[in-house]
């Protein structure tokens, strides 16, 4: 009976590890590094971009860290969920890995899916990463490169398209796109579905 008993409490345990085993992060792996103002009070802020390689998808997260007057970095953002993992399903998606900018104070974050080059630039205001503008740069597999900005402050869609060798571009005239409040990095998901 107690070696029943033993037994018994030697598997439980073992399961319970495993489990618990399984749970673990492992972002150690850190693939982008950006160091600016994000928040324009004159000290420089760190954006990292680290990997998970343990998990068998490899999802990336991004954290967004502000630095303090004592010197010491916060950290403001954390999120699994802004870029897809590397290997969904267990076979590589096609996304390059994203790179991450600080330029005049705004994050811009660059992802690269199917082709489809992609640029989504946040300012940090109130406490939040509010999404102001994206770019996307497609090209047709053929002659002409198409980019399309959304001016979420202004509210304005354009579109130009350019054939390749050329200088000369086609633009389209601006048109409206409705917005009563702007997107936030904390409720960023998946790149591609931005506004399509």
């Amino acid at each position: 009976m107690k070696n029943k008993l033993l037994i018994f409490l030697v598997l439980a345990s073992m399961n319970m590890y495993a489990q618990q085993q399984k749970n673990i992060e492992h972002f150690t792996v850190r693939v982008r590094e950006e160091v600016g103002d994000l928040n324009k009070d004159g000290l420089q802020d760190k954006v990292i971009l680290t990997m998970d390689t343990v998990d068998a998808q490899q999802p990336l997260k991004l954290q967004i860290f502000l630095l303090q007057s004592n010197r010491k970095l916060r950290l403001e953002f954390s999120s699994k969920e802004v870029f897809n993992p590397q290997y969904p399903d267990g076979k590589y998606g096609g996304d390059q890995i994203p790179s991450i900018f600080i330029e005049d104070g705004n994050l811009i974050l660059y992802s690269e899916i199917n082709d489809v080059k992609q640029y989504y630039t946040f300012r940090y205001q109130n406490k939040n990463f509010e999404l102001i503008k994206i770019s996307k740069i497609i090209w047709d597999g053929k002659d002409t490169t198409t980019e399309t900005q959304f001016d979420l402050v202004k509210g304005e869609k354009t579109e130009n398209s350019k054939l390749l060798g050329s200088e000369k571009t086609k633009k389209k005239k601006p048109t409206k796109i409705a917005l009563t409040t702007l997107p936030t990095l904390q409720n960023f998901r998946n790149p591609e579905h931005q506004f399509d």
